[in-house]
């Protein structure tokens, strides 16, 4: 990440000529970056750990900045591994604890999921 404030702001708010503009999501992306990085409060880590993931292996988009760097750091060897065991975690814990959009009334399903969930957050330490 650069060190001055104007850098930064280039970084964080890259030339998007070839991103979709209908979808704001690379704006959004690099928003939450740019809380996470500089001011230590970002919006939903496991998201934007996803969205990261997600970037970085399957997205073609060539964008520079940030986008380049969560290219550069989050493209790595069992990565695709990685971001399925994010996006279990990241769907449980959005459809049936944070909102409960479906309620939880089987204990073998929680309990897999639980452990699921402990599980992949050790891996995921350990691979940082």
């Amino acid at each position: 990440m650069p060190a001055t404030v104007p850098d930064q702001k280039t970084w964080f708010d890259p030339y998007l000529r070839d991103a979709d503009r209908s979808q704001p999501r690379y704006e959004t992306m690099a928003q939450n970056l740019k809380r996470t990085l500089v001011f230590n409060n970002g919006i939903m880590p496991l998201g934007l750990l996803r969205d990261c993931m997600e970037y970085a292996l399957n997205d073609n988009t060539r964008i520079e900045g940030v986008f380049q760097a969560v290219k550069s750091k989050f493209k790595v060897a069992g990565g695709r591994d990685m971001l399925g065991t994010i996006i279990r975690i990241y769907d449980f814990r959005n459809t049936r604890v944070a909102h409960q959009e479906k309620d939880i009334t089987d204990p073998k399903e929680a309990q897999q999921n639980l452990v699921g969930w402990i599980t992949g957050s050790k891996a995921l330490t350990e691979a940082s």
